[in-house]
């Protein structure tokens, strides 16, 4: 699915939830979208999960990672299978969130 307004690509299996924003960005396959996201020049890798309410700047989610609600990312990047936790905002540029080793 392309969105030629908004230069977006949006792979086969993404759900959108209501009055998502997504200008000049990449969405995997099955990546979820929570409602009200608004997200600019952010690629998200394969089966990440975006939260309610989150805006996204600049950014990289990848493979399998989850994005809590209410969040405002830039210039960042969340490693594969990383949880951010709801609420997060970052203060510099070049943050990264990495998952925890076990």
């Amino acid at each position: 699915q392309l969105s030629p307004k908004f230069n977006s690509i949006l792979l086969p299996g993404c759900t959108l939830g209501e009055k998502v924003q997504t200008k000049s960005c990449t969405i995997g396959k099955g990546v979820l979208l929570g409602d009200r996201s608004k997200l600019n020049n952010v690629v998200v890798m394969d089966g990440a999960q975006i939260g309610t309410n989150v805006v996204m700047q600049n950014s990289v989610v990848g493979v399998g990672a989850k994005v809590g609600d209410n969040c405002n990312l830039k210039d960042c990047v969340i490693g594969p299978g990383a949880i951010v936790a709801a609420g997060t905002k970052t203060t510099e540029k070049g943050e990264t969130f990495e998952a925890e080793m076990n």
